[in-house]
């Protein structure tokens, strides 16, 4: 049964990141998101025996959408951000993990929202709701692991500019949604 709602819930993910991509005009990259399915599902194939964390799978599934669609027009639509806080609300409130959901949320989503105001739209503000949708995820942390997500999603948002021509590199500001999932992966292995 745990693998037919997996199966289930990878053809739902893939659905609706092929209607994500078509409804913001951007290459939804079939073959790389088939890869990338298959790669969370086998990693996540020692899982089923244990707690499944379907936020963070959601996050991880959407996440990819997301990624696209930040490098393709250096944004982050309301529309997947506040579906996909409901979606991960739902989700935590069956797993018993709600409060400390709601509290993650909100320390995310005022950490960057100080950040966006102290860099001066530095930080976008898609960048802000991303976050506090991974909040939503992680739940509640400390500051110092709020000081260290930061530092290494701007660590990974800097190399990814490598290569590109000084004028290029800055233009539209840093796509920061790939930095920030996989600082989120990296500091707590989703």
């Amino acid at each position: 049964m745990e693998i037919f709602a997996l199966v289930t819930f990878y053809i739902l993910g893939y659905l609706i990141h092929i209607f994500l991509c078509r409804r913001f005009n951007t290459d939804p990259q079939r073959f790389k998101t088939f890869l990338l399915y298959l790669f969370i599902a086998l990693i996540l194939a020692g899982a089923l025996s244990q707690n499944l964390n379907l936020a963070a799978l959601s996050l991880l599934i959407i996440g990819w959408s997301i990624i696209l669609i930040d490098y393709e027009f250096h944004r982050i639509p309301n529309f997947i951000t506040g579906y996909l806080s409901l979606l991960l609300l739902l989700i935590q409130l069956f797993q018993h993990y709600f409060l400390d959901s709601i509290i993650g949320g909100v320390e995310f989503l005022i950490f960057f929202g100080l950040l966006n105001i102290i860099s001066r739209g530095g930080i976008g503000i898609g960048d802000v709701k991303l976050a506090g949708l991974i909040g939503l995820v992680i739940g509640r942390v400390t500051f110092l692991e709020l000081i260290n997500f930061t530092l290494l999603a701007a660590i990974l948002g800097l190399l990814s500019t490598l290569g590109k021509s000084r004028p290029k590199r800055f233009k539209g500001g840093i796509a920061f949604a790939a930095p920030m999932l996989a600082a989120a992966i990296w500091i707590w292995p989703i």
